[in-house]
């Protein structure tokens, strides 16, 4: 079950990070970087019997209204291969879709080949653009986007 994060309580901001360090190390999302979010952008939290143990980060693309940015996605790493993380995006698309959100872009490591297949397979994403050096030196990025009216209820 998802839930829109509009809390800055401490201890969900640790747990929202610890997931953010297990999945991506020094480049997860910190307190200085979801505090902003929380209040305005979009962050939605999973849980199961009450743990946190997926998140995901959308903030709105100011030049295209309609389209949102997804940051990021992190599974606990007990729940991961589970299905948790496209019942997340799935739920997250949805509820995206009910505040006008149209479209929904990301950038992943193109050799994550687990992530590129659960956007492209699970829910239609489309590689779009190749950024190399997104993130410094060798930190190259595919672009994928994704139609929400092509995934949502």
């Amino acid at each position: 079950m998802i839930e829109l994060v509009r809390t800055t309580e401490t201890e969900l901001i640790e747990r929202l990070v610890q997931l953010e360090s297990e999945a991506f190390g020094e480049g997860g999302m910190n307190v200085w970087h979801l505090v902003p979010l929380i209040r305005h952008g979009r962050v939605y939290a999973f849980r199961k019997d009450e743990a946190v143990i997926g998140v995901v980060q959308y903030m709105l693309d100011w030049d295209n209204p309609q389209k949102a940015y997804m940051i990021g996605v992190s599974i606990s790493q007990e729940s991961r291969g589970q299905g948790v993380g496209a019942e997340l995006l799935r739920d997250s698309f949805n509820a995206l879709s009910k505040e006008n959100i149209k479209e929904v872009e990301l950038t992943v490591e193109r050799n994550n080949i687990v992530a590129v297949k659960l956007y492209e397979s699970k829910f239609g994403f489309l590689s779009t653009d190749f950024r190399p050096n997104e993130y410094g030196e060798g930190e190259d990025r595919l672009v994928m986007k994704l139609m929400l009216a092509n995934v949502v209820n």
